[in-house]
């Protein structure tokens, strides 16, 4: 179930060892309320730790799907996570107007934003991370892959530093066996993810 991590909004080191894929839905109040617990895990790993964000809007979330196409048109300008943000803290009254707001707010060319709004490859974008997703296992959101390894649920920041330092663990075991760093741990590391029990 191969995502082209590259192309996804991502933040943290480009040199981390651990990439934490988070599977998400703009109208999920779990997703919203595991946030801070993403950004503390960034400001505890600093060198360590990626996060890539993949829209993964569930059926019953009828807003889920426009706000993952905003927050993507806003990254075709570099704006991502000012998006993500924004739309997080209006999550309970979105609307295609809403969306605009932000994107004006935010500082986007407004006339590119709109024709990337209709453009039907951000919503292909967002099918492969739903694709990917199930073929994953998983089922809700929101559910993280820590190098692989499945953590489902916003849990307290201790259970996402337990696996964050297992993964440190592995990712220096496998870098210093195979000699690999980079994508090519990343993929290994991801091809070679213990299965849940």
């Amino acid at each position: 179930f191969e995502l082209n991590v590259g192309a996804l909004p991502i933040k943290g080191s480009p040199a981390a060892k651990v990439t934490l894929l988070q599977f998400s839905d703009f109208e999920c109040g779990f997703c919203a309320r595991v946030e801070p617990t993403i950004d503390q895990i960034l400001k505890d790993y600093p060198n360590d730790v990626r996060v890539a964000f993949v829209n993964l809007p569930l059926d019953f979330h009828k807003n889920a799907r426009p706000a993952a196409k905003a927050a993507l048109a806003a990254q075709k300008q570099g704006k991502f996570w000012e998006m993500h943000k924004e739309i997080f803290a209006k999550a309970s009254s979105l609307n295609d107007g809403v969306y605009v707001e932000i994107a004006k707010s935010i500082g986007l060319d407004m006339a590119k934003f709109e024709a990337d709004m209709k453009d039907p490859s951000l919503d292909g974008f967002i099918d492969a991370g739903v694709k990917a997703g199930s073929g994953y296992g998983i089922q809700g959101t929101p559910s993280f892959l820590i190098n692989g390894v499945l953590l489902v649920g916003a849990q307290p920041i201790d259970a996402f530093k337990t696996a964050i330092d297992a993964e440190l663990k592995r990712a220096n075991e496998v870098a210093a066996a195979k000699n690999l760093s980079g994508e090519a741990l990343y993929q290994e590391l991801v091809k070679t993810a213990p299965k849940p029990e």
